[in-house]
């Protein structure tokens, strides 16, 4: 079976069920979409498509999250330090929650999932929820279907380089935050 055949219908599976945090791979799928692109008209289509579904995706989570909040904090509000700290999250995410969300959709791979379901818990704002994922997912979808479309016959290995870079990415930013935290402790 030839998976060209039916690879925008992968595609927009994958698009669907990766924003519920899903690991299929759909920064693989991205950038091999964009290396199938022949034209810049089949480009475009690419990057339309997948920002669509992508939206789609981010906005059904972040749905899902805040429909199934109240289960969550009825069950876990027994414990009064879940209380303080959801509360802190919330402060958190209203406060700086645009450059996360932002963020999250093309620079730090692997936190969209769960920057889509806390954004659905604290009943961070809709509007703005979509107005940040879609301009961090058209980025997404731009840039690494570009990467595939420019590097063609070399993607594989730009992949390998982009996901070694966000995990750099990630730990850098956690011990940026866990120096934030200690200085409080150390001083």
């Amino acid at each position: 079976m030839d998976i060209t055949a039916n690879f925008y219908l992968i595609l927009i599976l994958v698009a669907l069920i990766s924003p519920f945090g899903i690991p299929v791979g759909a920064t693989f799928f991205i950038i091999s979409a964009g290396s199938l692109s022949g034209t810049v008209t089949d480009y475009v289509f690419v990057i339309i498509l997948i920002f669509l579904i992508f939206l789609a995706g981010d906005i059904a989570a972040y749905k899902t999250a805040s429909y199934f909040e109240s289960t969550f904090t009825e069950k876990l509000c027994k414990y009064n330090s879940y209380n303080k700290k959801c509360e802190a999250s919330k402060v958190f995410l209203n406060k700086y929650g645009a450059l996360g969300v932002f963020l999250s959709r093309f620079l730090l791979l692997g936190l969209g999932a769960p920057v889509n379901y806390v954004s659905g818990f604290s009943k961070y704002p809709l509007k703005k929820f979509i107005i940040w994922t879609a301009s961090g997912e058209f980025l997404y979808a731009a840039i690494y279907a570009y990467i595939g479309f420019v590097f063609k016959d070399s993607w594989i290995f730009l992949y390998d380089v982009i996901v070694e870079f966000s995990i750099i990415g990630i730990l850098l930013l956690a011990a940026l935050f866990a120096l934030f935290y200690l200085k409080k402790y150390l001083l």
